[in-house]
């Protein structure tokens, strides 16, 4: 269990963060998202992405942190300011993933962005964006050694 909280932990925080309007509920986000990955834990399908569903549960906590206390969910499509997100002192880890993910071009952002927080297979990636499977592979396959560099 230790190992699952270390390996998400730095993911679920990040979501939580990204789609909170009040961001000093990350911690309960999580603490709730736990609760509900362990509670349907048994009916999860070992075909699908574990972390793509793991995501989504906190994403959909996130939500209803927002629907709870009346503060609007905060827009998909808004991106957060690097230097706020630098100066936040309510605690959440400082997390590297969304810098790194600037230096990828836009084809291994949008192909990593489908592989990891959507799930979707190499094919399903590579019928959305009409290119080869194969390509789709080598870009993720690239992207995420660029990835690794930077965050390790």
């Amino acid at each position: 269990m230790k190992e699952f909280i270390d390996y998400s932990r730095g993911y679920l925080q990040y979501v939580a963060y990204k789609y909170l309007a009040d961001k000093s509920l990350v911690e309960d986000v999580i603490f709730s998202a736990y609760d509900k990955i362990l509670r349907a834990l048994s009916s999860f399908d070992r075909k699908q992405n574990g972390l793509a569903w793991i995501v989504k549960i906190t994403q959909n906590e996130a939500y209803k942190f927002n629907r709870d206390n009346r503060t609007g969910d905060v827009p998909i499509e808004s991106v957060r300011d690097d230097a706020a997100y630098e100066n936040e002192s309510d605690g959440v880890i400082k997390y590297d993933v969304e810098r790194a993910m600037l230096a990828l071009s836009d084809d291994e952002k949008k192909i990593v962005e489908c592989k990891i927080y959507m799930g979707m297979t190499v094919r399903e990636i590579a019928k959305q964006e009409n290119i080869p499977k194969s390509t789709v592979a080598y870009i993720l396959k690239q992207a995420l050694k660029k990835l690794e560099k930077l965050l390790s």
